[in-house]
């Protein structure tokens, strides 16, 4: 707890905690914006986003949506927290005060984790308003999103969609820090984006697929959104379980076994 509550005290200060979810929520934010505006040019338009914009499924497209720009967003963040602990010479110093090798990793992910997730909430509680917006702006009738049919499902997607978002930060914080650069992270996670949607087009089974870190991701927070606590999100779950507790168990040996001198 000790080095948990120093790694968040560390990590609140720096000015990259507060603009990540800026620079997220200003995305998102103008990404349904520009829908609504759009949506009310014709009808043919609004009938073709009303399945974004109208509740109970905008919940489950603006988690998928956040799903991937939080993952890029956030693995750019813990790639840029875990290459100074290199560059600063931080992992260092703790080490030279005697601090435990794996619990100086293990919590600087953790309090990394629970940024993230406090981020990725506020983004996705703004998300829902801009949808509101948005609606409104296109004409298309929303529902209510907030009856009790409605939030009846939230709380499992919300879950499976911060705990998805947290395997690719997961992802990004163990390259990033195995490699000791800020970029390798982010660009491991956007790369996976790109390949997983090119091998979705090609003749790679789609067993095999779905074993992969962002189809194992999307398929967790779709499953949440149409079936809530059912037995479809219980293979996504576990994969994406499996390359979390790798990723930091990878960092975590590395940096025992490391050279800082």
């Amino acid at each position: 707890m000790r080095l948990l509550r120093a790694s968040l005290l560390k990590l609140v200060r720096r000015p990259a905690t507060r603009r990540a979810p800026l620079v997220l929520a200003a995305l998102i934010a103008l990404i349904y914006l520009s829908i609504g505006m759009s949506a009310g040019t014709t009808q043919e338009a609004r009938a073709g986003v009303e399945p974004m914009l109208a509740f109970p499924g905008a919940y489950t497209v603006l988690a998928s949506m956040l799903l991937m720009f939080s993952g890029i967003v956030g693995a750019a963040y813990a790639g840029a927290v875990v290459a100074s602990e290199w560059s600063w010479s931080t992992f260092r110093t703790a080490l030279a005060r005697g601090e435990s090798r794996v619990g100086y990793v293990t919590g600087l992910f953790v309090a990394i984790a629970l940024l993230t997730l406090v981020a990725w909430l506020a983004v996705y509680g703004l998300g829902v308003g801009v949808i509101l917006v948005a609606s409104s702006l296109g004409g298309v009738p929303a529902g209510d999103p907030f009856s009790l049919a409605n939030l009846a499902a939230l709380p499992v997607l919300i879950a499976s969609g911060g705990w998805a978002v947290l395997m690719l930060v997961g992802l990004g914080f163990g390259v990033s820090f195995v490699s000791r650069s800020a970029v390798a992270g982010v660009a491991t996670v956007m790369g996976l984006v790109f390949i997983e949607q090119f091998a979705a087009m090609t003749s790679i089974p789609v067993e095999l697929l779905r074993l992969a870190p962002m189809t194992a991701a999307s398929s967790l927070v779709s499953a949440a959104g149409n079936s809530g606590l059912d037995a479809a999100i219980v293979l996504p779950l576990v994969v994406t379980t499996i390359y979390l507790v790798l990723s930091i168990g990878i960092a975590a040996a590395v940096g025992r076994r490391a050279q800082v001198a």
